[in-house]
């Protein structure tokens, strides 16, 4: 009787009762008080697909136990990390837990299937992104700056020269060069990417039929005959359907992200200290467009 009089024992009594407390309203465990770790079929198929997409196999079944063993201990882990609060504040789980947030967003986004009407409305509203390039089709002469003393001067004797002169002999007058000497259906951007931007800039505005130039390129100078052009245009609905489908789908789950977002902004209060305030203050608002 007298030992339960002693204060000590009273703190110990009361600082165990508050321990267990704080575990039953915090843990994990079921009626009775214990902690229950589930392993349902779903994890199992996920650990044994995640294995099979490895290791081009299905495991032993040795091999699933101890993955399975693996997954409890991860479980358990996780869960005394939780419980020792190293969840709060740790960036990486931060950034995970909303990567996952935005997979769920995207994965249960309600998305009708389009309507012909509407694949078409949206294929005549953004024309742009259904657009064929100009293609060029051309032959050209390469005189090396490097090897002649000059070349833009010899291009210009050949040039002057070229009604007397075959394909042949136009080649013969000029330089070897790794690109072969007529490109064909190319666009501005193919162009642009083996010759230099300036070249394929110069070459659109070029005459079809006739040698021009010289025209300086990222190697030298060419002269140029532009034997074939197919200019933009939009492409009929018929042939990028699929593609207008896919955008379509694509624009609707961009604004059911958006108006998600809205409603986030209004849920919660978002406040700064003084050194982040202006760049906080300027972020989207529930009234405004947060694409």
């Amino acid at each position: 009787m007298k030992l339960l009089k002693e204060p000590l024992i009273h703190f110990a009594v009361a600082g165990i009762g508050l321990f267990l407390a704080y575990g039953w309203l915090n843990g994990d465990g079921g009626a009775n008080g214990s902690a229950e770790i589930r392993i349902t079929d779903g994890q199992l198929r996920w650990v044994t697909e995640t294995w099979s997409n490895q290791w081009r196999r299905r495991p032993s079944d040795d091999e699933l136990r101890g993955l399975v063993a693996e997954l409890v201990k991860e479980e358990m882990l996780a869960r005394e990390a939780r419980a020792l609060g190293l969840d709060q504040d740790d960036t990486i789980i931060r950034r995970r837990l909303a990567q996952k947030m935005t997979f769920l967003i995207e994965d249960t986004a309600p998305i009708a299937e389009p309507s012909e009407e509407d694949l078409r409305q949206f294929y005549n509203a953004h024309p742009d992104r259904f657009r064929r390039e100009a293609r060029l089709s051309f032959d050209h002469v390469f005189f090396s700056t490097s090897k002649r003393s000059d070349a833009a001067a010899d291009a210009r004797s050949v040039l002057a020269a070229s009604d007397a002169l075959d394909d042949a002999e136009m080649i013969d007058r000029g330089d070897p060069l790794l690109f072969a000497s007529r490109l064909g259906d190319s666009t501005e951007a193919d162009i642009a990417a083996q010759f230099g931007a300036g070249f394929a800039q110069r070459l659109v505005t070029l005459p079809s039929g006739k040698w021009s130039g010289p025209i300086e390129s990222a190697y030298g100078l060419h002269l140029v005959r532009l034997s074939e052009t197919a200019p933009a245009a939009i492409k009929p609905f018929a042939e990028v359907k699929a593609d207008v489908i896919e955008q379509w789908r694509d624009k609707q789950r961009r604004d059911y992200e958006r108006r998600y977002f809205a409603e986030l902004f209004g849920k919660y209060d978002i406040a700064a200290d003084a050194g982040a305030e202006p760049l906080v203050s300027a972020l989207p608002r529930p009234t405004e467009d947060v694409r």
